[in-house]
């Protein structure tokens, strides 16, 4: 049995939403980009009615923490923040691997290098090294506020050579594959050394970036030094008060605070100090 849009429209808004509530977020978005009586605003209402659901849900879901996490953006719907909400609650995975020396993927949040095998729990980045260059593992989760934990477990030899840290909001692979060559780490890039795949990068910068010139900074596990640039003219490597290195295998933990603007360090549970 299918609605006319003729009778879709005799029955009132209350009704409507109740049923659009039984969808999950994809089915919603289905929903909205295939119906015009759900996907768009009425005449003297603010919101589609696919929003409305989506706002009632976000709403009496949220908690407090979470609602810290998630400033809504001045250009966003709010079935745009609700999908925000339901990424933040999922387990995050690599999301984008880019290099030559990953094995297979037997778990989306576990990556494997050769010999070397890093396993992701909640994280933002991670790059390694190898013979044949650098390979880069991503997240796809944006963090836009309040406060983020994320463990790695490392499993390796004696030495390794390791960044874990956090990175701007950018299709890398994407910009690599443009730019064919050696495969680089986004730490090392700027308008001197590989400027196209630097100025790629760049080029994917929103006004969502905020004001900040660090677009990606890490903790390197081969001695504990902090890097950072921001794939122009500016990066850096610095010692840090606290700062330990990751000989063999172990847990890296890192705390991005977005209010505070800290990056804090955790090695096998034990809190280092504030890294950047």
């Amino acid at each position: 049995m299918s609605l006319t849009s003729d009778r879709l429209d005799s029955l009132g808004n209350d009704l409507l939403i109740r049923c659009a509530s039984y969808l999950d977020i994809d089915g919603l978005v289905y929903l909205g980009r295939t119906c015009a009586r759900f996907g768009l605003s009425q005449p003297g209402h603010r919101r589609s009615l696919v929003d409305e659901v989506s706002h009632q849900r976000f709403r009496q879901s949220v908690t407090d923490e979470e609602r810290k996490c998630l400033t809504k953006y001045d250009d966003e719907s709010d079935i745009g923040l609700y999908r925000a909400l339901e990424s933040l609650r999922k387990p995050l995975c690599f999301d984008e691997l880019v290099g030559h020396t990953f094995g297979p993927q037997e778990h989306p949040a576990t990556v494997r290098v050769h010999d070397q095998i890093g396993v992701y729990f909640t994280a933002t980045g991670r790059n390694m090294m190898r013979g044949n260059g650098w390979s880069t593992a991503i997240s796809g989760h944006v963090m836009r506020g309040g406060r983020h934990f994320a463990e790695f477990t490392i499993t390796s030899g004696d030495e390794n050579f390791v960044n874990l840290g956090v990175i701007r909001p950018v299709s890398y692979g994407i910009v690599l594959k443009a730019n064919r060559g050696r495969i680089v780490t986004p730490m090392s890039v700027s308008s001197s050394y590989k400027p196209a795949v630097a100025g790629g990068l760049r080029s994917q910068r929103t006004v969502k970036w905020g004001d900040s010139n660090v677009h990606c900074c890490g903790y390197y596990c081969h001695g504990g030094p902090c890097g950072w640039t921001d794939w122009d003219n500016e990066k850096g490597s610095s010692d840090w008060q606290g700062q330990e290195g990751l000989r063999g295998n172990g847990t890296i933990g890192l705390l991005l605070d977005l209010d505070e603007g800290t990056l804090s360090v955790f090695k096998d549970g034990r809190r280092l100090g504030v890294m950047k």
